[in-house]
């Protein structure tokens, strides 16, 4: 069965190289390549590390590494631990949350690093704990909350080239656990955007944590074609009107592939599927496949508030599974 969702333009990721990075600290060494797990300072500096090793697997193409870093970010027995650090009210609320999230995240989490690949920038780490953001009551929240002592991180990403006063893009919240940072599920970028904080300007057009296709999918990134992001400037989200089941191929059934791939597109004002761009894909049948299949779909418009549609920058995530 196969779920549309998620995000991202870069066709099949185009050749980068790493570039060498300015930031406000140390530069994270580059893993050997059998460096599975490694302990980070608990620290701001400690979490650009985690993201840079994460961000270095996406710029050597390593699809398997980067899924094993992005899995590396979940918290060990987070019913418990959600209960243990806030309490059992707000700790099961969070927990429930955390899981809902969770596998949608994951994936938000690993195609916006290979975004960030292809551009020169560096993240920028900031201490909740320390220095909460007036604007963002959340962050107040989660510091009052605390029930024990946990050091809360929060990263953005600031392009290069930006001035000093341009917006960074925020990528979410970290929680130090175990020698590790662990990203926190339970919050969505939509919260991030609606209650914008003093880390650096927040951009009014920050991506939606909420789906292309529908509410609970990870932001879009990288728009084209003057194409909008739906949930921010008054911009609601596109639904399937006629999304047939994508059909496999005699060849990629006789080679039993199956995997994920995810495409950004353009959803036009009138509903069409336009633009498709491959962000990333495990093999080339299933890269045609899902291109034909989703070529064919018909959308109901995303919709401005005074109810005129617009066309829209989206992901769609195609998972092939062969039935067992």
């Amino acid at each position: 069965m196969f779920s549309p969702r998620h995000m991202l333009a870069l066709f099949l990721f185009l050749s980068i190289f790493p570039l060498s990075a300015r930031s406000q600290g140390p530069i994270a060494p580059h893993p050997s390549p059998t460096t599975s797990v490694r302990e980070y300072p608990n620290s701001p500096d400690g979490l650009r590390w985690q993201l840079q090793d994460i961000l270095n697997a996406a710029r050597d193409h390593s699809h398997s590494g980067l899924e094993s870093l992005v899995k590396q970010t979940e918290i060990p027995n987070y019913k418990e631990w959600f209960a243990r650090t806030f309490g059992r009210e707000k700790g099961d609320s969070w927990a429930a949350a955390y899981e809902a999230n969770l596998s949608e995240n994951e994936r938000y989490l690993e195609v916006e690093v290979v975004k960030l690949a292809a551009e020169d920038g560096e993240f920028v780490t900031r201490k909740v704990n320390d220095d909460p953001a007036p604007a963002r009551k959340m962050e107040v929240g989660m510091v009052d909350a605390l029930q024990r002592p946990v050091n809360i991180f929060f990263a953005s990403w600031k392009k290069r080239e930006s001035s000093k006063d341009s917006n960074s893009s925020p990528i979410g919240y970290f929680m130090f656990l175990e020698g590790r940072f662990r990203f926190d599920s339970a919050i969505s970028s939509t919260e991030i955007q609606l209650e914008p904080g003093s880390d650096s300007p927040t951009p009014r057009d920050v991506p939606s944590a909420r789906t292309a296709v529908g509410p609970n999918n990870p932001p879009s990134s990288g728009l084209s074609n003057s194409a909008s992001r739906p949930g921010t400037g008054g911009v609601g989200y596109p639904s399937c009107d006629d999304c047939p089941q994508l059909e496999y191929t005699k060849l990629a059934r006789a080679k039993r592939l199956e995997g994920t791939v995810i495409l950004q597109v353009i959803i036009q004002a009138d509903g069409a599927v336009s633009d498709i761009k491959v962000a990333k894909s495990p093999d080339a049948e299933l890269t045609q496949m899902a291109i034909d299949g989703v070529s064919k779909w018909h959308m109901n418009p995303a919709r401005r508030a005074d109810g005129e549609p617009v066309p829209v920058s989206v992901p769609i995530v195609v998972t092939f599974r062969l039935a067992k």
